[in-house]
């Protein structure tokens, strides 16, 4: 049987690229790596929109790539693209032209996704002993990612808007004398407002994105399988050789362009700042971005599936982290989950939704009350402006839109079309939250009284009657009374009634 070739093109800020691979065993192998240095991110930064000169530019240059392509036999190519085509303001315009001149549907990620993209191949590439205790950062043109590794699993995740290529920005206004210093008193609120939500240290550091292989590169790094492993005083003694230096300095120094200065200046401060919190002796680089992860989904799905699982289990422990950040009974909310995901599982057949919007309720669950930490009037409000803020693991801005609208209409206010947070979902996820938030409203009114009441829950869809029933020797009048009042939304949704039972037991 004939190997299958997959490629995929990345339309990145400041270069577009194009990687040719196949299968080998659980992962895969590039066998072409092509790039074509074209900053778009400087359009867009300076003018908000993306020229029709940079996307012709564009076209013709993936054309350039799909023709490579032809010669190695590829079977599908892929897309994705990344901050500057996501923030141009004419971005529905650049896309529909670029599929016009190529005949390539390009997918602009989110911020999220693209992260979840690079943390999901990460998690698989780097063996359980570096993913124990370790800080994952990630240095876009247009942002800064970090997530935090406790026992193999994400934890926390913030991402920070400003990156690599508007960081450079500055090297021309301040010169190289004051560029280093002036970008260190820049990020230092940014960078320890995230430093304060983690442990006192870790004992790795994971670089992640282009850049990680420039700076193994420059600072001695030892391969070491799918990464690199480069000694901290290393590290620190190219940071000190380079920081005043001016960009011709650099060229001369370095043999780099001054597309490479503007990717590699920045990452260097930011990354310091890093290894002093860390006090590790060496750092990982490992150049990997969300197209890799791409061609791992497309030449070997069955191990991508088993990745984000393992990054959906992340979610669910990051979620359970801020819900105790904000102070949240988690006994109470496991017993709502419980509840909650029973329901899920015996309406399949009448909602029809996949896992994927199971774990979307399961997180809805888990912070549907985090607005309770700054009142708990109108708490339904502030846990929507709380959950649209928050970065959880392995969730697109997408998916969190849905959650925090989940969380938003859980109580008395009607998702309906008239109130603008439902009205501006997709008609799909509409129809998605109006159905998690009829599951929600019962499991919270099933567990409405104090403490746990109930030694087993069982539900079943008889005929038009989806029938609850708890066995207990406890008084269940209160929980029947929020019931009825919780249960017309869940009529509507799914066009039979709710009955709330008690089976006595001694």
């Amino acid at each position: 049987m004939n190997k299958k070739v997959m490629a995929v093109v990345e339309i990145a800020s400041n270069e577009l690229r194009f990687k040719i691979g196949e299968r080998k065993g659980e992962g895969f192998k590039i066998t072409e790596a092509l790039s074509y240095p074209l900053s778009l991110g400087k359009d867009v930064f300076h003018f908000g929109k993306i020229s029709f000169e940079s996307m012709c530019r564009s076209a013709d240059i993936i054309n350039g790539f799909l023709k490579v392509g032809e010669d190695y036999g590829v079977d599908k190519v892929t897309t994705i693209a990344t901050t500057a085509v996501r923030e141009a303001t004419n971005r529905d315009y650049i896309l529909d032209q670029i599929r016009i001149k190529t005949g390539l549907e390009i997918n602009a990620a989110d911020d999220n996704q693209e992260k979840n993209y690079i943390n999901t191949l990460m998690m698989g590439l780097m063996p359980k002993k570096h993913t124990k205790s370790a800080l994952a950062v990630h240095l876009g043109s247009g942002n800064i990612s970090i997530s935090l590794l406790e026992d193999s699993r994400i934890t926390f995740t913030r991402i920070i808007k400003i990156g690599g290529l508007r960081l450079s920005e500055m090297f021309d206004v301040v010169g190289p004398e004051k560029y280093f210093s002036v970008v260190r008193e820049y990020l230092r609120p940014l960078l320890d407002s995230v430093l304060k939500n983690l442990p006192e240290s870790v004992n790795d550091i994971i670089l992640t994105g282009q850049d990680a292989a420039l700076i193994s590169k420059f600072c001695k790094g030892r391969p070491n399988g799918d990464y690199d492993e480069i000694d901290s005083r290393d590290f620190s003694a190219f940071y000190k050789q380079i920081r005043d230096k001016s960009p011709t300095q650099l060229r001369d120094r370095l043999g780099i362009t001054t597309e490479t200065q503007e990717l590699l200046l920045p990452a260097l401060v930011i990354y310091n700042r890093f290894l002093k919190y860390s006090k590790t002796e060496k750092i990982i680089a490992l150049p990997i971005t969300a197209g890799d992860c791409l061609l791992l989904k497309l030449l070997n799905p069955g191990r991508y599936s088993e990745l984000k699982r393992q990054l959906e289990e992340s979610s669910v422990t990051s979620a359970f982290k801020i819900a105790e950040k904000y102070e949240l009974d988690t006994e109470h909310i496991k017993q709502v989950e419980k509840c909650a995901l029973l329901m899920f599982d015996k309406l399949r057949r009448l909602h029809g939704l996949d896992k994927r919007k199971r774990l979307l309720l399961r997180l809805a669950v888990i912070l549907h009350n985090v607005g309770r930490f700054i009142n708990p009037k109108f708490h339904y409000l502030h846990s929507y402006n709380i959950i649209t803020g928050l970065d959880i693991a392995g969730i697109s801005d997408e998916e969190k839109q849905v959650i925090a609208a989940v969380a938003l209409f859980h109580g008395s206010l009607l998702p309906s079309a008239s109130h603008p947070v439902y009205n501006n979902l997709s008609p799909s996820n509409r129809a998605v939250v109006s159905k998690l938030c009829a599951i929600l409203r019962l499991a919270v009114a099933i567990n409405s009284g104090y403490g746990s009441k109930y030694d087993k829950v069982t539900m079943k869809l008889k005929g038009n009657e989806f029938i609850i029933t708890l066995e207990t020797y406890k008084d269940i009048e209160l929980e029947k009374i929020i019931f009825g009042t919780k249960n017309e939304l869940f009529a509507d949704v799914y066009g039979i009634k709710a009955v709330l039972e008690k089976r006595s037991v001694i």
